[in-house]
């Protein structure tokens, strides 16, 4: 009776192990391979950057209209590097629509250089008031960044439609849509 129960006791122990190890790598490369395409985190999950994640604190689409002088916007980001090399990647503009350098009323021309972003991150990168993009034209934002081993870059880009303290009526009523993001260099 001793042996058959040390059988049984064994053979449930054994299946549940075999279970448990089959149920630990599902749930690993489920996470190493996905992409939540409907939330602010997004992994890279090519060969040697499987470990790099990028997070959007907001959404990073960015719709803006009829917005006033003097009106700021501030999201954040971060990079991380948990891979066993140094990653390079690009921070872009993307899908950009924009009425900012067009004329309201036909005569006054748009001044597009009163609304800027400047970018700000913890590596030591840093752009301030570059005029927004007009068109898809110029995305890059900046190129060739380089994050080390098991390094975190938390970025801030701020967006701003500066107040000249005169009548900027030439700018009312302009709108723009747009992404940023950030893309890892193979």
């Amino acid at each position: 009776m001793y042996k058959k129960w040390m059988i049984l006791v064994c053979s449930f122990s054994a299946i549940t192990m075999i279970f448990s190890i089959i149920c630990s790598g599902l749930i690993y490369y489920s996470e190493t391979i996905r992409t939540e395409l409907n939330s602010n985190r997004i992994l890279a999950n090519k060969n040697i950057y499987k470990k790099t994640s990028i997070i959007y604190e907001q959404n990073n689409s960015i719709k803006l209209s009829s917005i006033s002088p003097g009106y700021s916007l501030t999201q954040n980001f971060s990079i991380t590097n948990n891979n066993s090399n140094t990653i390079k990647y690009n921070i872009v503009w993307d899908n950009i629509t924009s009425t900012w350098d067009i004329s309201s009323d036909g005569i006054t021309p748009a001044k597009p250089e009163e609304f800027v972003y400047s970018l700000s991150c913890t590596n030591g990168e840093k752009i301030e008031n570059k005029t927004m993009p007009t068109n898809n034209d110029k995305p890059i934002i900046l190129e060739n960044l380089e994050l080390k081993t098991n390094q975190v870059n938390s970025c801030s880009i701020n967006i701003t439609f500066i107040s000249k303290g005169i009548d900027q009526s030439y700018n009312l009523n302009k709108s723009f849509g747009g992404t940023y993001k950030v893309i890892i260099k193979e």
